[in-house]
């Protein structure tokens, strides 16, 4: 279109230049006509006169004189030059004065054909002047018929240039107009003020409303404060180009409605003369995204904040008490023997009772504190304004509300849990390092005892990361399984031959060197490693009682377990795939329990080790007499052995009242047909005195420390060395039984 105004200038242009040569040539034509007519007149005229005089004699008759003088005047008056005129007058003046003088008539003949030929030369001039014309004429005619077309055939274009941008415009705008119609996305035309002048069909689905309703309606009154700020200020001061927005607009059923777009300033396009904002439906996509967030920065189990956003809140708030100096404390709490309430009660009330402690952990603090879960059932707590002293105070109330029962399917359930505190110091801490200094904290909790609180101090920290250390290079070990057994064996009091042997684990640190089972096994039992370690202990030893078997030798083989081994569920399982794998035979392998372990479940611990001994499988308590067990407990298990435990068998020969103790769990085993193992004899004395006691079988340094599996292998081809027992040995002392007044 913008072709079509210069082609309209220049086609006037090109009319007024044809007519301005067509009027030139109008010209020429009568100028040449003139021109041709007055030599045409005097030729007329010479032709009359010179046909006259060559008539006349020397005696001419008066009326031809007088018909010459006539036809002399009219040639006079043709319009010939003026010299020639005169000249023709005066001699025809002279001759007709004397008609009879011949010298006067050849002189007036001579210029008349003098006249005669001066009109044929100025006929040549004319006829060639008219050709020139004529010929210029036509080469203007030529030339402005060639510019003419030249300019018909460029408008031409021009005029077919504009129609096919036109015709493009058109298509265009049919387009344009087809897609708004047919568009997914909302577009409507604001006015200045907001109000919509237009809105696409899709109104209709994206909103509920049809286009008519919203027309005439002002956006702004249909946005939360929030947005119609935003959108009012860019209807403002967006001059040009396109602006992203995003605004909340309500469904006609009732629903928000997230909408994202770009607001486009089209106020001087005089098509539009508005704001073009184009909105599409993202209220899925941002509620995905919001779901992306919480699961990126909440626990999916509890909703808790997780550890990348309690780093993140902690991180910032280490920044705000460098402004404010104010004191800032974190909380590390761990749940004490959790993992062995899961494996016992099940994943499923495992969740449950997890959900609960969040939502326990959130009523003990203010709403501007964070509640994160770490992982497992470690939880993590960030108190800004909060010092140490009061840090402890919130972690007895946390305390205090986990001690109340939990009732999950079904069943009350009682937690405990261990909670370390760790004070940031101002300006010299960083969030890791905090977070570190409250582990640390809770491990001393846990090495004093379960349900207790321990604040950081830096005086401690060095070995409280020793354990930690430790405890990250156990994951190493076990998976690279760096661990070897040791056997002691077990020795019949009264034949003092071995009768079988107990599988003592050692870790073979590629650092440390051979560490006891001290050093490790309690680090194991408190991260839950014990039960991958406690199954490789178990297979190992299985193969290794396979080897030990021969034709007139049937040494057993006794395995530690854990407390946390016998709440899984595939306890059993396990056991009979591990002496499966080795092919030995279920008598050979004797399970060492210990009293305490037994009474987190005593339920399932006796439905798990009844159906072992019922295929043969030996169960012995270890250290008897130093738990919490009592006769009815003892009755109700399916044991067949008592281990008398190492500080008991030390008094023994000292007269004081551990020899009555032990006196008294022998004859109790003897009593409920329990065979009775003493550990730790190291004197010849003290197995003599045992023996006396009745005591079945004894283990200790007295015939044999720990040893390699080639070391076992050589005790039993050649035996422990034999002791030289007194045989008259010390009597074990009688329990002394209260006198009653019956005498």
């Amino acid at each position: 279109m913008d072709e079509v105004a210069p082609a309209r200038t220049r086609a006037r242009s090109a009319v007024l230049t044809t007519l301005l040569v067509v009027l030139t040539q109008f010209a020429l034509l009568v100028y040449v006509y003139h021109l041709d007519d007055d030599v045409a007149r005097q030729h007329a005229a010479y032709a009359r006169v010179s046909g006259i005089l060559s008539t006349l004699g020397s005696q001419p008759e008066p009326q031809v004189a007088s018909s010459s003088g006539r036809a002399v005047q009219n040639l006079v008056d043709s319009g010939i030059a003026d010299g020639p005129a005169v000249r023709m007058t005066e001699l025809y003046n002279t001759w007709i004065s004397d008609t009879s003088d011949t010298v006067a008539l050849e002189d007036l003949r001579a210029e008349t054909n003098r006249i005669g030929e001066d009109i044929a030369a100025d006929q040549a001039r004319t006829d060639l002047v008219a050709a020139g014309v004529l010929a210029a004429l036509l080469i203007i005619v030529c030339l402005g018929w060639f510019v003419w077309f030249r300019r018909l055939v460029r408008r031409h274009r021009v005029m077919e240039r504009a129609l096919t941008h036109k015709q493009a415009l058109d298509d265009s705008e049919q387009r344009l107009l087809s897609l708004v119609r047919n568009s997914a996305d909302l577009i409507l035309v604001l006015d200045h003020d907001s109000s919509v002048s237009f809105a696409s069909p899709s109104s209709a689905t994206v909103l509920g409303w049809e286009p008519e309703r919203l027309l005439g309606r002002r956006l702004v009154d249909m946005l939360p404060s929030e947005d119609a700020a935003t959108l009012a200020r860019h209807l403002v001061t967006q001059r040009e180009g396109d602006h992203d927005l995003q605004v909340r607009l309500g469904h006609a059923d009732g629903r928000t409605l997230v909408l994202e777009g770009s607001l486009t300033n089209l106020a001087d396009d005089p098509s539009v003369r508005g704001w073009v904002l184009t909105l599409r439906d993202v209220t899925d996509r941002q509620s995905l995204q919001e779901q992306l967030a919480q699961q990126a920065f909440h626990d999916q189990l509890t909703g808790l904040a997780n550890r990348q956003l309690l780093t993140d809140r902690l991180g910032h708030a280490l920044a705000r008490q460098v402004r404010r100096a104010e004191p800032l404390s974190v909380l590390v709490c761990d749940l004490d023997d959790f993992k062995h309430l899961n494996d016992s009660r099940g994943h499923s009330a495992g969740d449950q009772l997890l959900v609960e402690v969040g939502v326990r952990l959130l009523r003990a603090l203010r709403p501007g504190d964070t509640a994160a879960r770490l992982g497992g059932d470690e939880f993590a707590v960030l108190l800004e304004g909060s010092d140490a002293a009061q840090a402890e105070k919130v972690a007895r109330r946390v305390q205090e509300l986990l001690s109340e029962p939990f009732l999950v399917e079904g069943a009350s359930l009682s937690l405990r849990a261990s909670i370390g505190i760790a004070e940031a110091a101002p300006g010299t801490s960083t969030g890791d390092e905090v977070l570190r200094n409250a582990d640390v904290a809770m491990y001393w909790a846990k090495d004093r005892g379960k349900s207790t609180v321990a604040v950081y101090e830096s005086g401690l920290h060095a070995l409280a990361l020793e354990k930690m250390a430790i405890r990250g290079e156990l994951q190493v070990a076990i998976r690279e399984q760096q661990f070897v057994l040791h056997y002691q064996p077990t020795v019949n009091l009264a034949t003092e031959t071995i009768t079988g042997f107990e599988a003592l684990v050692r870790w073979q640190h590629p650092l440390r060197g051979l560490l006891p089972p001290a050093t490790f096994i309690p680090i194991a039992e408190q991260s839950g490693l014990i039960v991958p370690l406690g199954e490789w202990v178990l297979r190992e030893a299985c193969h290794a009682a396979v080897t030990m078997q021969t034709p007139v030798q049937h040494p057993t083989i006794a395995v530690n377990i854990a407390a946390q081994q016998v709440v899984q569920n595939d306890f059993v399982d396990l056991v009979i795939d591990a002496l499966e794998d080795a092919g030995l035979e279920p008598q050979q392998l004797t399970l060492e329990i210990t009293e305490s372990m037994l009474l987190d479940d005593m339920a399932g611990a006796i439905e798990r080790l009844a159906a072992l001994r019922s295929i043969g499988v030996h169960v012995a308590i270890d250290d008897f007499g130093t738990g919490y067990s009592s006769l009815s407990y003892l009755s109700r298990l399916p044991v067949d052995i008592l281990k008398v435990d190492k500080s008991f068998v030390d008094e023994v020969c000292s007269g004081s009242h551990g020899a009555s103790v032990t006196e008294a769990i022998i004859a109790m085993g003897r009593t409920m047909r329990l065979t009775t193992v003493a550990e730790g004899v190291e004197l010849p004395e003290q197995a003599a005195w045992l023996q006396g006691a009745a005591c079945t079988m004894g283990q200790g340094y007295l015939w044999s420390q720990p040893v390699e599996l080639a070391a076992a292998h050589h005790l039993l081809r050649s035996g422990v060395p034999r002791q030289r027992l007194r045989t008259e040995i010390p009597r074990p002392n009688r329990i002394r039984r209260p006198t009653t007044g019956r005498g």
